[in-house]
């Protein structure tokens, strides 16, 4: 495991990379003002572990590269390559593996949320019959 501060413009940041078996946890942990020695102790022994719990581990196989030739118009083919200078360049696995566990935070959400929002409409539905039973019956 390994812990990094630095600055990012604004705020004091740790940024905590854990690797094993080809698997990678990333933390990003704001500290707000220059963090003193004592901080980062504090945090090292009390909050880390707690939040690298809830972080996913990352997969970090190497993206196969497809070296085949793409015969496509020329307008095609520049579309292509401004499409892929717009992609952000990614400098280290760790940025890598946090952009991963970003993803993977936010398709659980959306789960979440669907299922969620299932369970109220078949509520909502079952409600709805009740009512209908109710007014069926007279009462």
């Amino acid at each position: 495991m390994k812990l990094t501060i630095f600055f990012d413009g604004s705020f004091w940041c740790g940024l905590v990379e854990d690797e094993d078996d080809g698997k990678m946890k990333v933390l990003k942990h704001v500290f707000g003002p220059e963090p003193k020695d004592t901080e980062v102790l504090a945090f090292v022994n009390t909050q880390l572990l707690a939040e690298m719990v809830k972080v996913p581990s990352v997969s970090m196989a190497s993206k196969q590269v497809n070296e085949h030739r793409i015969n496509l118009n020329p307008k095609r083919l520049q579309h292509l390559v401004n499409k892929e200078k717009n992609q952000p360049v990614y400098s280290t696995k760790a940025q890598i593996a946090m952009q991963k566990s970003i993803e993977i935070k936010k398709t659980q959400r959306q789960k979440a949320a669907k299922a969620q929002k299932q369970e109220e409409a078949q509520r909502r539905f079952q409600l709805k019959q009740e009512k209908k039973l109710q007014k069926k019956k007279g009462h």
